[in-house]
């Protein structure tokens, strides 16, 4: 012996017809920040940019360093006898 498949009553099946043919909205997400979105790229910019601050002065003595003139060479006399 089968037992019948289950039919809901006729207001029920009403009300999931029309559920059926109204669009399903998908759950609303808060906006994320940049930093969220994007953790490696936050960590390069924000590593390079504390490594360029640490080492600020050496890399601008290195790549610009001012030429200071030479202080006149000392200039010996010879002794005369």
């Amino acid at each position: 012996m089968q037992t019948p498949p289950y039919k809901p009553p006729k207001e029920l099946q009403d009300i999931l017809d029309q559920q059926a043919t109204q669009r399903k909205r998908t759950a609303q997400l808060p906006k994320r920040n940049w930093i969220q979105r994007n953790p490696r790229a936050f960590q390069l910019t924000f590593i390079t940019g504390s490594l360029l601050v640490l080492f600020s002065r050496p890399l601008y003595d290195i790549f610009f360093e001012t030429s200071f003139a030479a202080p006149d060479s000392v200039v010996f006399e010879k002794r005369h006898k």
